[in-house]
C-alpha cells in the first residue's frame, strides 16, 4: 500500500477545500494509505476529512478556549509563515511518503516544493488561471520565484485544460502537467438538494450564486446588472450564498440601488445546494475561476447556467448547451440574463441539457482517474530507482 500525503493551508469551505474532501472521501483506502495535514483544525470540512484519513493540524484549538494555547497557536502559525519552507515541511509536517501533494496553489506549494525527501514524488495540484488571477504569486516573492518552486515537483496537475494552458504558457513544463477534474460526491450532492427550502423569494424566476464575497467572483457588477434589468421591467428575484470580506461593500451597492427586494445576501450556507436545487437559473459572475465546483453542481442537479467565460466553463458544459457561456464582462452577464429573462422557453431546453451532461460528472468515473495518475506516479518512481 502506498501512503500518499496531501498538505492544504485550509480546510474552509472553499472549491479547492471541498474538492480534498470529496476527493479523500471516494479514494480506495485498500490502494492508498491517505494523510492530510492542513494548518488549523476544526474547520468546516475537518470531520470529513478525519472520517477518511490520517489527520493533523499544525495548530489544535483548546476546548476551554485557554489563553495560553491561543498564543502558543499564534505562535505556531507565525512560525510556519517566516520559517524556511524546507524547516516548516521537516518540524511541522513531518514523517515520509510515497508521494506528497500540494493540494492547492500558493502556500502548500511552497511548503511541499521545498521538501527534502529525495524518495517521494512530488505533485503540484493547480486550482487556479494564473495568468488571470496570478494571487499566489505573493506567496513565493513573485513569478520566477513561483516558477523556481513548481520546477521541484515531479508532476502538476491542473482542474481543467484551460487552467493546464494558462500554466503553461506561464511557465512551460508542459511535459509535467496534466489535466484532473475535481471529483464530486454526487450522492452527498443529491441527498443535500432534497433538504427543505428554507428561504422563499418575493419573486419568480430565482437566480442563485455562490461564492466568496470576495472582488474576483464579480458579485459588485451582478448587483449593477440587475438594477438594470429592474429598471427595465424585468421581474425576478436573486440569492447570493456565502460570506466574506467585501459583505459590506455588497450591502451598500445593494442599498445605492435600491434592490432589498430584489437582491437577498443568505450568507455562508453549509448546504447551497438546497437552494440551489430549487433555482430557475445559476449565474456565475466571476472574473476568474479555475474550475468551478458550484457550476458543476448546478449542471449535476440539472439547473441551467448562466456563466462569464472563465477557466473550465466550456469543459464543465461539455458539447451539452446548459445555458449560456457569456463575454466576462458586466455588458456580457447583463446580456445573457437578459435574454433568458426575456425567453423563458430557454431555461427549460438548458435544464434538460443539463440533465443529459449530468451523468459525465459521477464520481466513479472521476476518481477512477485520480487513482490510475496516482498509480503512474509510483510505477514512474519505481523505473527511476532502476
Amino acid at each position: 500500500m502506498k501512503s500518499i500525503l496531501f498538505f492544504i493551508e485550509s480546510l474552509e469551505g472553499g472549491g479547492a477545500e471541498g474538492a480534498l474532501a470529496n476527493l479523500v472521501g471516494a479514494i480506495d483506502k485498500s490502494k492508498f494509505d491517505i494523510n492530510v495535514v492542513s494548518v488549523t483544525d476544526n474547520e468546516f470540512h475537518t470531520d470529513t476529512i478525519k472520517a477518511n484519513s490520517s489527520y493533523r493540524s499544525f495548530t489544535r484549538k483548546s476546548p476551554t478556549g485557554s489563553r495560553a494555547k491561543g498564543l502558543f497557536n499564534k505562535a505556531v502559525i507565525k512560525l510556519s509563515l517566516t520559517a524556511p519552507p524546507a524547516l516548516v515541511r521537516k518540524a511541522l509536517i513531518k514523517g515520509k511518503y510515497d508521494i506528497e501533494v500540494a493540494f492547492c496553489e500558493g502556500y502548500s506549494t511552497k511548503i511541499i516544493g521545498a521538501s527534502k525527501d529525495k524518495k517521494s514524488r512530488k505533485i503540484a495540484w493547480v486550482h487556479t488561471d494564473l495568468i488571470n488571477n496570478p494571487w499566489s504569486e505573493a506567496m513565493h516573492g513573485g513569478a520566477r520565484a513561483e516558477k523556481e518552486c513548481y520546477k521541484n515537483f515531479d508532476a502538476v496537475v491542473c482542474v481543467s485544460q484551460t487552467i493546464k494552458d494558462s500554466f503553461v504558457k506561464k511557465y512551460g513544463m508542459e511535459e509535467k502537467t496534466r489535466v484532473i477534474y475535481n471529483v464530486l460526491n454526487d450522492k452527498d450532492i443529491f441527498k443535500k438538494a432534497e433538504e427543505p427550502f428554507d428561504f422563499e423569494p418575493e419573486k419568480r424566476p430565482l437566480l442563485v450564486l455562490a461564492g466568496g464575497l470576495r472582488k474576483v467572483k464579480g458579485f459588485d457588477r451582478m448587483v449593477r446588472v440587475c438594477a438594470r434589468l429592474r429598471d427595465e421591467g424585468y421581474v425576478f428575484f436573486a440569492i447570493i450564498l456565502g460570506g466574506g470580506s467585501e459583505r459590506g461593500d455588497i450591502e451598500s451597492l445593494i442599498d445605492e440601488h435600491d434592490l432589498r427586494r430584489t437582491i437577498s445576501l443568505l450568507g455562508f450556507q453549509d448546504n447551497p445546494c438546497k437552494f440551489m436545487s430549487k433555482a430557475d437559473v445559476f449565474v456565475c459572475s466571476s472574473r476568474a475561476e479555475g474550475y468551478s465546483t458550484v457550476v458543476t453542481e448546478a449542471v449535476l442537479l440539472g439547473i441551467p447556467v448562466v456563466t462569464t467565460e472563465c477557466s473550465g466553463m466550456r469543459e464543465i458544459f461539455g458539447e451539452a448547451e446548459c445555458g449560456i457561456i457569456c463575454e466576462n464582462s458586466e455588458e456580457g452577464l447583463y446580456g445573457a440574463l437578459k435574454k433568458v429573462l426575456s425567453e423563458p422557453g430557454l431555461l427549460k431546453r438548458f435544464g434538460k441539457e443539463s440533465k443529459k451532461r449530468a451523468a459525465d460528472f459521477k464520481s466513479e468515473v472521476q476518481i477512477k482517474a485520480v487513482e490510475k495518475f496516482f498509480e503512474e506516479t509510483q510505477a514512474n518512481a519505481a523505473e527511476d530507482k532502476i
